[in-house]
């Protein structure tokens, strides 16, 4: 996730992007961005596909920049990858909706829909920083971050969910997030501004 990543908010800088890319070079390994958060997220649009062009899938979803209905991604890259995953998806009932392609060029290239956007990206933004302003109020240090999720670290992942539970705040547990834990792992929460 090259923008927001979920769950942290985290971004990728063009200098990371050159250095994964600089390590990837000597692979064949392809490399899939799924850029979920779009326009609702406030740092650059950065892709190691600017390095490594032929082994670069991006993915941009619109669904958290757009609204939650409006399942469906814009998917570029190699014609290697590209043109069989096309012909599959043309096969059976796993093609693009028109009228959803449609809709979404609508809200792509018109001013009412980007502006609309923009005050999305401005809230989102206001509600994490404010969230992280707070915490850090009382104590808490929250990552820095972008998009609609705020990662927190806390000292009893079960303990914080109850509690917030309790006072009817829901969070999402961190562990599902973690892929391999080690005496350096920290429990977390995931909380979402969107």
């Amino acid at each position: 996730q090259p923008r927001a990543h979920n769950p942290t908010g985290t971004s990728m800088t063009r200098l990371r992007s050159s250095q994964l890319a600089e390590v990837l070079a000597g692979s064949r390994a392809w490399v899939i961005e799924d850029d979920h958060c779009g326009e609702i997220s406030l740092a650059e649009d950065v892709s190691i596909g600017q390095f490594l062009p032929d082994r670069c899938v991006h993915i941009r979803s619109y669904s958290k920049s757009h609204g939650p209905d409006l399942r469906i991604a814009a998917v570029g890259g190699a014609a290697e990858v590209i043109d069989p995953m096309v012909a599959r998806r043309m096969l059976g009932p796993g093609w693009t909706s028109r009228l959803l392609q449609a809709v979404l060029l609508d809200l792509l290239t018109h001013a009412d829909p980007q502006e609309s956007v923009r005050q999305a990206r401005i809230a989102y933004t206001r509600r994490g920083t404010l969230l992280r302003e707070r915490l850090k109020d009382r104590g808490v240090a929250a990552s820095p971050g972008d998009g609609i999720n705020v990662w927190i670290p806390v000292e009893d992942e079960r303990s914080a969910l109850i509690t917030l539970a309790a006072a009817g705040i829901r969070v999402a547990p961190g562990s599902p997030f973690i892929v391999t834990a080690d005496s350096t792992t920290r429990d977390a929460i995931r909380v979402t501004t969107g």
